[in-house]
């Protein structure tokens, strides 16, 4: 996977800004698989999405994560750099995007889907997280059985369908992560949750940011057009603002 240039940081910070947040890991994997149509890239599983992110972040950025906490207990910051891959988060293969799944709960047996961007995108509007699991449930069940007789998603009570919740987090561990922290000044421990479309949509927002900067410096140096400048190499402008001084 190639990793974005110069030119697409800028040109996907200004179309994300006015994209919504669950859209945002689509708009950054358009950019990388552009043989893909949205549709085909929504389809795929939540942890899937996310892996791809992490691998295109890394094909960007490089490999390491550099991350910011804030104590909850003595408000001290913890700096620490993350592994995507130690999380989970990795490209997945071919043969797993359209893996069907059977769910088991007592007399119940479901086969479905692990859930994707559209089921998040229809879950926006539900009032509480209770109504998002059940409409998310309706989304990716295929087929619903009550000891051997099929009946439909709404009849599954709500006890079978907080399980099937708990097992689809089983199945697709990346979609849902919680770093374990501990405070080295006060040795407070707790669970952050990490979301590497959110945490590379911060890091785009500051490259952009800093490319501005650079192509403003040099342009107002040289006279040069934006587009020369953001042909060149990352190494070569810096080569270029140490001169401007």
């Amino acid at each position: 996977m190639r990793g974005l240039s110069a030119r697409d940081l800028l040109d996907l910070w200004e179309r994300g800004v006015e994209t919504a947040e669950v859209d945002r890991g689509l708009l950054m994997l358009s950019y990388c698989l552009p043989e893909r149509s949205w549709e085909q890239l929504a389809a795929v599983s939540i942890g899937q999405r996310d892996g791809m992110v992490a691998e295109l972040r890394q094909a960007t950025l490089g490999p390491m994560l550099g991350a910011l906490a804030v104590c909850p207990e003595c408000k001290g910051q913890l700096e620490f750099d993350v592994n995507p891959r130690e999380l989970g988060l990795a490209a997945p293969a071919e043969e797993e995007q359209d893996k069907v799944h059977r769910f088991h709960e007592g007399q119940f047996s479901v086969l479905c889907r692990l859930p994707n961007s559209t089921d998040l995108h229809a879950a926006r509007g539900c009032s509480d997280v209770e109504a998002a699991r059940r409409l998310i449930f309706s989304r990716c069940v295929q087929k619903v059985e009550a000891d051997g007789q099929s009946i439909t998603a709404d009849a599954v009570p709500d006890p079978i369908v907080n399980a099937f919740a708990s097992y689809l987090a089983q199945q697709d561990p990346a979609a849902e992560i919680a770093l374990l922290l501990e405070c080295p000044s006060c040795s407070a421990c707790w669970e952050l949750s990490f979301d590497i479309v959110s945490f590379f949509w911060r890091e785009i927002q500051s490259a952009s940011r800093r490319i501005v900067l650079e192509v403003d410096a040099l342009a107002r140096s040289y006279g040069w057009a934006e587009a020369d400048i953001l042909n060149m190499s990352s190494s070569r402008r810096q080569l270029y603002l140490e001169m401007v001084g």
